[in-house]
């Protein structure tokens, strides 16, 4: 019993492209939806990490896998309006 439970995925690390659907480019605007972005996804339980790289829009995630799923974190990205492709998506200690 003991070996399944060490085999079970605790926590993974995600890198995500994240495109604003509605956003000509300008830095302010960049900055102002990057913090939106952050909060939004940092209120998610499970959660527990989150970087938004305003410049190039990717954005990565730390998440306890048995508290939430990659599809939950992904739609919650949706409905702030941005289009999201994942670049990785890896299990971490």
């Amino acid at each position: 019993m003991e070996t399944k439970e060490k085999n079970v995925k605790k926590e993974e690390k995600v890198i995500l492209n994240a495109l604003k659907t509605d956003c000509t480019g300008c830095s302010t605007c960049a900055d102002f939806k990057a913090d939106n972005l952050r909060h939004a996804l940092a209120r998610l339980n499970g959660v527990t990490k989150v970087k938004v790289d305003e410049i190039t829009g990717k954005v990565t995630i730390e998440y306890g896998t048995q508290k939430i799923i990659l599809s939950k974190i992904t739609e919650r990205i949706e409905k702030l309006g941005y289009k999201v492709e994942i670049v990785s998506r890896e299990e971490i200690q």
